[in-house]
């Protein structure tokens, strides 16, 4: 059997072929991916004594569906943590929530995190694991900026204006 011999202009046409067509999935990538999000920016800071001088695990939970994101948001934090390994398998394709998860440690100021959250969430959620009881747990509003104070018990979270940039 015979193969065809290739010689350098072949090579060179395949290899530009190849290329463009590279270039126009990434672009068709790019332009068909329709996602339609916002950019949530978080600035965490924890006390030195927080959580018992424990890490806080931290959690944003963004849910698209009105139901589901009713259960949630009557969680507490304890509730969350037990129940969340559940709820993704109650939602197994990740299209319904999508989850966030940090730790922190006490005294750690982080540099701020920037988030793109789907508009298309009926609402978000933030969960803190703490020793302590109590329900730790803080329903996002629409602000776009945020200061998360772990404190030694619980957690506070204060919207940030544009000044504060």
């Amino acid at each position: 059997m015979k193969f065809p011999l290739i010689n350098r202009h072949s090579v060179k046409r395949m290899t530009m072929s190849l290329w463009l067509l590279v270039c126009c999935l990434v672009v068709a990538m790019g332009c068909s991916s329709g996602y339609e999000g916002r950019r949530l920016r978080l600035e965490v800071a924890t006390t030195a004594r927080a959580n018992k001088n424990s890490p806080v695990p931290l959690t944003l939970v963004a849910v698209k569906d009105p139901k589901l994101f009713d259960r949630i948001s009557k969680l507490n934090a304890k509730q969350w943590y037990e129940q969340r390994e559940q709820i993704r398998r109650d939602y197994p394709s990740g299209t319904a929530f999508a989850e966030w998860d940090w730790e922190f440690v006490p005294g750690q100021s982080p540099p701020p995190m920037v988030i793109e959250v789907d508009n298309k969430s009926a609402g978000a959620i933030i969960f803190a694991n703490y020793r302590a009881p109590g329900d730790h747990r803080f329903r996002i509003g629409p602000q776009r900026r945020m200061r998360v104070d772990l404190g030694d018990d619980d957690f506070i979270v204060s919207p940030l204006d544009a000044a504060d940039e």
